[in-house]
């Protein structure tokens, strides 16, 4: 599903270029959440930030981060990637993902659909492992345990258990290929 923040900003006649304070977060993501209602499961829902120049802490906090945290544990399942967005935004994502990890213990990740300032696919925190993996599943698109596990210098049940930590972020997705997991890149 693809979300254009500019197209529900328009109408929701919402100043632009900028996408700034908690009710206008608020606004976006009521009208977001309406539109996820008829999301299938496993579905990547795309929101293209073209067109928008800034987005504050508030507006990440009252939208975006809700969007990431209720991902993991939507029924049906489904994973957020960003696009199209400014360094402006990239600077205010990794600010309020670091502020949330700090004070609630908990990462914040999401995926990308370019190389952003960490020199990867993604905004937030991951263990060097992890992001190994991410990178090897943008390159590769998909894998099997075993390939991961090659690739990354592990176990295939270590592997597994940062597969599977992944899938939990919402930053790949996986399926049953022959009674095991084959994960893939958003």
């Amino acid at each position: 599903m693809q979300c254009v923040m500019k197209k529900i900003a328009l109408d929701l006649k919402l100043p632009l270029p900028d996408l700034i304070t908690r009710p206008v977060g608020r606004k976006m993501y009521e009208k977001v959440r309406k539109m996820l209602s008829v999301l299938h499961n496993e579905e990547v829902v795309a929101l293209d930030f073209g067109g928008v120049k800034v987005v504050d802490s508030s507006f990440i906090d009252e939208f975006l981060l809700r969007l990431i945290l209720e991902a993991r544990t939507a029924d049906p399942v489904y994973f957020i990637k960003i696009q199209n967005f400014s360094d402006a935004v990239e600077v205010n994502c990794e600010s309020v993902f670091s502020s949330y990890r700090r004070f609630n213990n908990e990462r914040v990740v999401v995926i990308t659909d370019r190389v952003t300032g960490n020199n990867s696919v993604f905004l937030g925190a991951l263990a060097a492992v992890e992001r190994d993996i991410v990178d090897y599943l943008h390159v590769n698109r998909t894998a099997k345990i075993g390939d991961i596990a090659g690739y990354v210098g592990k176990s295939e049940e270590e592997a597994s258990a940062l597969a599977d930590s992944l899938y939990s972020l919402r930053v790949i997705r996986r399926e049953k290929d022959d009674g095991n997991f084959r994960y893939t890149a958003l």
